[in-house]
């Protein structure tokens, strides 16, 4: 399938810009008579609890957390919030975000703006039906272990993001020295589910990075993995010249990652797949290839609030040919 963005959010976002045209929509959310509800023939078993669909929202949507409530009326297994970092981040200069129609993406590059863990943890309500997973990130070891320490208070598990790709320090902890010393610091604090997002690895070595990266992640106690990240371009239409891919593009990626994964780390590993996932068709691939869950973003623009459902609409209508 084939999706174009709408030529009302299109025209919309020219006059607003796509930021404030967002905050619009999530303020809205919460008094728009939108619920779904999956049939309970979609419930799934993870580590982070029961969860009503195999279909969870990416962190980047609810860049506050304070629209978990209404988000999930949508429908949504789980909510990825955030990413949240020790301190209040004000992100990169704008324009920092742009649709790329043709291709069915997106590439931005925020910069990680949040309010900060502490607001996050002391504004956050617990929502019925879905669980809520925080995403965290940070410039040093010990602010990731603080954040982890923080938000796992109240929420159902923790994804530790160390791959946004126009955020340098969060990116320096691939080195899996990094990576056994920030697992082994969380091991000695974690009470809750932990996930690592990764870089979309392009290359065989960065495939294989990938994978000694997540053996040594699983070795020290952890729970699994967020498959894939946005890719790293250049976008000239951006202020910062450059920023994170989502979309479309991601798909072939996150597929041949989230096999090789499940074929290299067996059974024990968790896998949260997300990348391109706009379909139905798409979902069911990714929990084929040996994906637990799968996440959505970008598709919620170009398809539209009604996204969810659509889905799983098309995902119970293709698992059952």
């Amino acid at each position: 399938m084939s999706f174009r963005i709408n030529p009302a959010v299109k025209f919309l976002a020219r006059i607003l810009g796509p930021e404030l045209l967002h905050s619009a929509w999530l303020e809205l959310l919460e008094y728009l008579p939108l619920k779904f509800e999956p049939p309970e023939s979609l419930e799934v078993e993870t580590k982070m609890g029961r969860l009503r669909c195999p279909v969870g929202l990416a962190a980047g949507y609810d860049k506050s957390g304070k629209h978990v409530g209404a988000l999930s009326k949508l429908g949504f297994g789980y909510i990825v919030a955030g990413s949240f970092t020790l301190k209040p981040r004000k992100g990169h200069p704008k324009p920092r975000i742009a649709y790329r129609d043709s291709e069915q993406a997106v590439v931005n590059a925020m910069g990680l703006p949040n309010p900060g863990v502490m607001e996050f943890v002391k504004n956050f309500k617990r929502v019925e039906g879905c669980r809520v997973v925080a995403s965290i990130t940070g410039d040093t070891i010990g602010e990731f272990v603080e954040c982890f320490k923080i938000v796992q208070k109240v929420v159902d598990a923790v994804e530790v993001n160390i791959s946004c790709p126009t955020h340098e320090a969060s990116m320096s902890m691939k080195d899996p020295k990094n990576i056994r010393e920030l697992a082994e610091r969380l091991r000695e604090v974690k009470s809750k589910p932990a996930y690592i997002k990764i870089p979309p690895p392009v290359t065989s070595d960065e495939m294989d990075d990938v994978c000694k990266l997540l053996n040594v992640w699983m070795d020290c106690g952890m729970d699994g993995v967020t498959a894939v990240n946005t890719l790293l371009v250049d976008a000239p239409e951006l202020a910062l010249g450059r920023g994170g891919l989502s979309g479309r593009p991601l798909r072939p990626i996150m597929l041949k990652t989230v096999s090789r994964i499940r074929k290299e780390l067996g059974e024990g590993i968790e896998i949260n797949a997300v990348g391109g996932i706009m379909t139905g068709t798409d979902v069911l691939e990714a929990l084929r290839a040996g994906a637990n869950t799968v996440q959505i973003m970008t598709a919620m623009l170009f398809r539209g609030p009604n996204t969810l459902r659509r889905i799983i609409e098309e995902l119970i209508s293709v698992k059952a040919r």
